[in-house]
């Protein structure tokens, strides 16, 4: 279509010019000019075509003037170009050296594309990662820091800041750096999950309620994970109301926990403890009643027991069955029946609960207790050490374990000791949250956006 246009167009002007050249055949004319004694005389036509030619060295000669005053300023840009490619190169060759773990020729292709551009943003960064890569702690920091004067890099060198203050252990100095952060990007799931452990591994708990708030305002943090985080920070703040002592406001805090996420085992030990502490050890075991339900768990069991008051072992068998009569079939089930049977003498009993508990895999729990049982029914000394021997080659127990790192702790904590997140200790068998982390890779995790929050 265009070019069919351009032709037509052309078509027009060339008709114009032979119409023109027509007209002025059949209308030929004189023209006379008399200057200084000189006389010219010619026709129209030739005086048109003079016109024309003059015309044409004008434009020519105007081009040859700009093209010789523009020369040096494009031979300029020309090599500036050149340079900035140059420059760009390197800084991409050093970015691939970084990947590839090459200290040596990250900072080699570091220091030319400082020199070749003039963009010193982009080379400090390439410069701090190459210093970490080679272990110059302080050239990464000087490298970060410049990077805070420049507005765009700014948060790019809090990042690596925080990085490097968690590896020299420095705590403090990576929740300044993680707020300053917060507050130039609230909304990034990286800065909103590493603030908030930060505060939790502090014992700011108000702090990181206030961060877990904007992270779910800005939906960096969703609704299911924000519900049982803000039901475990609760807990850990009715924990220090507790030991401020103030009772009624631990129980309060307590309560509200409970009310968000009656599904964690540590939320119902808490509102459990305080509604004891209180005297309302009816409403205590209602808890314990309605925590066993959702997961069940020994500590639940324990308090269970304590709370009835009742001291002859054969009346608290009767206590164990209601506590576990809302999951009779469940593991922890059977283990809490076994034992109080065990404490009562029912041998018979015992050993029933703890074969419907160990199935054909017992794990090391029931052959220990099954040990238990035949020493204590003063059974055969071969008995006591077949499950012995069973216990030493059984399948390990549900555990504390963290989702983030996978490491093992004996009781549960807000933090896992390992790897700092926080809410992240489930009581689970081995294995289902994968194999451990090697521990340089555990301290990564402080700054991970994955967070296991769901279950028990």
């Amino acid at each position: 279509m265009k070019t069919t246009l351009r032709v037509l167009i052309w078509f027009v002007i060339a008709a114009a010019v032979m119409l023109g050249a027509v007209w002025l055949a059949e209308r030929p004319g004189t023209l006379t000019a008399e200057w200084r004694g000189w006389r010219v005389d010619t026709s129209v036509g030739v005086v048109l075509v003079a016109i024309l030619l003059l015309m044409l060295v004008g434009v020519v000669l105007w081009l040859t003037y700009r093209s010789l005053v523009s020369a040096p300023g494009a031979l300029l840009d020309g090599w500036g170009d050149s340079r900035k490619r140059r420059g760009y190169r390197e800084l991409t060759q050093g970015l691939a050296a970084v990947a590839a773990g090459d200290a040596a020729e990250a900072q080699k292709h570091a220091r030319k594309a400082e020199q070749l551009l003039s963009e010193p943003a982009l080379t400090m960064l390439l410069s701090a990662q190459a210093a970490q890569l080679n272990g110059d702690t302080e050239g990464a920091k000087k490298a970060f820091n410049a990077m805070l004067e420049d507005d765009q890099m700014a948060f790019l060198g809090l990042r690596g800041l925080i990085a490097q203050s968690l590896r020299d252990g420095d705590q403090v100095r990576a929740l300044d750096y993680a707020e300053r952060a917060f507050k130039i990007r609230p909304q990034t799931p990286w800065v909103v999950h590493s603030l908030f452990d930060m505060q939790a591994q502090t014992g700011a708990w108000k702090d990181a309620q206030a961060t877990l708030d904007t992270g779910l305002r800005t939906k960096t943090i969703t609704q299911n994970k924000g519900r049982t985080l803000k039901a475990l920070l609760l807990v850990e703040r009715s924990r220090t109301s507790e030991a401020n002592g103030l009772d009624g406001e631990a129980l309060s805090l307590a309560r509200e926990a409970f009310g968000l996420a009656p599904e964690r085992i540590a939320v119902t030990v808490r509102l459990a403890e305080m509604q004891l502490k209180t005297g309302d050890a009816k409403r205590a075991m209602r808890t314990l009643e309605r925590g066993w339900a959702l997961a069940p768990h020994p500590d639940l069991a324990a308090l269970y027991l304590k709370a009835s008051g009742e001291d002859d072992p054969l009346k608290r068998v009767g206590i164990a069955r209601k506590l576990v009569a809302a999951k009779p079939d469940d593991l922890e089930s059977q283990l809490v029946l076994a034992q109080a049977s065990l404490d009562a003498g029912l041998w018979g009993e015992a050993r029933r609960y703890l074969q419907a508990a160990g199935g054909t895999g017992p794990t090391v729990r029931v052959c220990r207790m099954m040990a238990d049982v035949e020493e204590r029914a003063h059974a055969e000394q071969s008995k006591i050490h077949e499950w012995l021997a069973k216990a030493a080659t059984a399948p390990a127990d549900k555990a504390w374990r963290c989702s983030a790192c996978g490491a093992h702790h004996e009781s549960w904590r807000p933090v896992c000791e390992s790897c700092g997140a926080f809410g992240t200790l489930h009581w689970r068998a081995p294995g289902m949250f994968g194999q451990v982390l090697p521990p340089e890779a555990k301290q990564a995790l402080t700054m991970n956006t994955v967070y296991t929050t769901s279950g028990g």
